[in-house]
């Protein structure tokens, strides 16, 4: 249970009572299928209107249901996913993301009175029977795929003690308290430092292991990062303020010539610099220039070699040496922002370069990005994710709406721009499948991000060479003029 991400989101008045026991069965029907690798499932538990709702906008079907399932993946029932297959596990988290189950609580208790069992059965078997859904079963034939469910639905609930005339209360026990957090110390040293280097070398990825969340989207695409983003640690008496830049690169639009603006003006006014590079003996004309600026601007500098766990460690001696004779670095320092291996020993070094001063942000602050802006970043890295080649790069995603229900639900909408005709097809996918995929994906990690339940509308629209339309790149949050 402890590896995996059971979101449990609440819309009804009062407290949530039912929050162990769902965590548990469905921690226990993971286990019972087979599952090991840690697996993401968002559960809403709602009333009669609230499913209604969703049936209605998910399934064009209104009507009230007991519970929906909303499976991520194309799974075979007894194959559980093992991280493995084609978009099973995101490459930022290590989740596999099986899917989102919604409860009708009210639906819940009429069946329980009908069936002269209790809740806490009701919810258990409605738990189960979605998990089983999220990993393939079915339940459309009367024939042995219903069979085959129902025996599955039977055996995991026979092993957890709760049956139509049984209960286990152990199941409703409060789950493990999270260790409080230590208290704040004042922040007595707080400086602000610049990642830089070529596109696709890693700086986005580094900036979310330094700050410990994912403040900057992250793909295996180059120019993922458009705009420069702030991350902040703030550890003791220490607050660093990382500043992301996009990869220096030949610009081949006005997009393109901002990108590498901001890289120019990030490397600069800063109390450090750090410089990542891939694990080879050459310096390439990005590198090169970079270390042009770091000299000009008389900074001091901390070379990273990153994705040291995709070569032997002999050859890390060449690309040090190679390195040293070209600039005077303060450190050089081999990490792999993947698996975090190095992450600890450059905030060590890092902190050297802490210039005495307040903290320029409050305690649990991690980035200074608008939550509309990281939103639409969300959606625009499953773009990266999920598409290929030129496709996702002549897109732009904008947040046309972004508002707070009473219940604490956000209704957020979203536009996502293309230069082509022919790339809008392909967002959209076949009956809509790609920009399903796309959006059920952001949904996830937007609810993770705003801590909350999110209903997420999309729409592709076509704007001809918008990244050459100067009035466009400045619209869609891209102004050289800040």
């Amino acid at each position: 249970m402890k590896n995996h991400d059971i979101y449990i989101d609440w819309e009804l008045p009062g407290q949530n009572p039912y929050k162990p026991l769902l965590t548990r069965v469905i921690a226990a029907a993971l286990a019972a299928e087979g599952v090991v690798i840690p697996c993401g499932v968002d559960v809403l538990l709602t009333g009669d209107e609230g499913i209604r709702e969703i049936n209605r906008e998910q399934r064009e079907v209104d009507q009230v249901t007991d519970v929906l399932s909303f499976p991520m993946l194309n799974l075979t029932p007894g194959t559980p996913p093992d991280g493995t297959g084609e978009d099973e596990r995101d490459p930022e988290t290590g989740l596999c993301y099986l899917g989102d189950m919604v409860i009708d609580l009210d639906q819940a208790k009429r069946q329980a009175e009908d069936f002269g069992h209790s809740v806490q059965r009701e919810l258990a078997y409605l738990a189960v029977h979605s998990v089983l859904h999220l990993l393939g079963y079915d339940h459309l034939d009367e024939g042995p795929q219903k069979a085959q469910m129902r025996q599955r639905e039977e055996a995991i609930l026979e092993s957890l003690g709760v049956t139509r005339d049984r209960e286990n209360l152990a199941l409703n026990e409060p789950l493990a308290p999270s260790p409080a957090p230590p208290a704040e110390a004042e922040v007595k040293r707080c400086g602000m430092l610049t990642l830089c280097g070529r596109p696709n070398v890693g700086k986005s990825t580094l900036l979310n292991a330094l700050v410990g969340e994912k403040v900057a989207i992250v793909s295996n695409k180059p120019q993922t990062t458009r705009n420069r983003i702030c991350g902040v640690l703030t550890r003791g008496e220490d607050q660093f303020v990382f500043l992301d830049t996009p990869g220096l690169h030949k610009a081949a639009n006005r997009l393109g010539d901002y990108m590498v603006g901001v890289v120019r003006k990030s490397v600069a006014d800063v109390d450090a610099v750090v410089l990542l590079v891939e694990p080879i003996p050459h310096i390439g004309g990005p590198e090169a220039d970079l270390i042009g600026q770091i000299q000009a601007a008389g900074l001091p500098a901390v070379l990273v070699i990153n994705k040291i766990d995709t070569v032997e460690k002999a050859q890390l001696l060449e690309v040090m040496a190679v390195y040293s004779q070209a600039h005077d670095f303060a450190a050089i320092l081999p990490l792999s922002a993947r698996t975090g291996e190095g992450v600890e020993d450059l905030l060590e070094v890092l902190g050297d370069f802490l210039p005495q001063g307040p903290a320029l942000f409050p305690p649990g602050v991690v980035t200074d990005q608008p939550e509309r802006q990281v939103c639409a970043e969300i959606v625009r890295e499953k773009l990266l994710y999920c598409l290929d080649k030129e496709v996702p790069h002549g897109t732009a995603v904008e947040v046309t709406k972004f508002a707070e229900r009473e219940n604490g639900i956000i209704d957020l909408h979203v536009t996502i721009y293309c230069e082509k005709d022919s790339h809008k097809g392909i967002i959209i996918g076949k009956q809509g499948a790609m920009l399903k995929k796309v959006s059920t994906q952001a949904r996830e990690d937007i609810q993770r991000f705003l801590g909350t339940q999110v209903y997420l509308e999309t729409w592709v629209k076509v704007k001809e060479r918008w990244r050459d339309n100067l009035n466009l790149i400045r619209s869609f949050g891209f102004d050289e003029r800040d």
